[in-house]
């Protein structure tokens, strides 16, 4: 597997889009797509900024690399780390500053007042998002 394959699926297993990625990242969502796909090369500097959005391991970055399997005997518990740190760096980046900000924190209440159901927030924060 070529390292954009596994990027994406590092991506993928992280489950956040394309979209906040290449947000996070710092670049246009069109040219983290080509970078998935193989399309365009990904330039040294960024790859360590990827590395540091993503979270990713010394050892996993290497192995991605130099495209060889994970020595991880528990791919999944690996996955729910990677994404705990993941989530993690998101709210000290994003959350954490924010928080400060009593018309936040009303918005956070509001929303999570919605319903418990996870379809109906992810439709009623998609809902939100359209409304710019």
């Amino acid at each position: 597997m070529a390292f954009y394959e596994h990027l994406r699926a590092y991506r993928e297993q992280l489950d956040i889009t394309q979209m906040e990625a290449a947000r996070r990242i710092g670049i246009d969502h069109s040219v983290l797509s080509k970078y998935e796909k193989g399309d365009l090369a990904i330039p040294i500097d960024l790859l360590m900024k990827i590395k540091e959005v993503y979270a990713i391991s010394n050892d996993y970055f290497l192995n991605m690399l130099e495209d060889k399997p994970s020595k991880s005997k528990n791919p999944g518990l690996e996955a729910r780390e990677s994404r705990s740190k993941y989530i993690e760096a998101f709210q000290e980046e994003y959350v954490t500053p924010l928080a400060s900000y009593k018309e936040f924190r009303l918005l956070v209440m509001d929303i999570k007042s919605v319903s418990k159901e996870e379809k109906e927030l992810k439709r009623y924060i998609k809902g939100l998002l359209k409304k710019d």
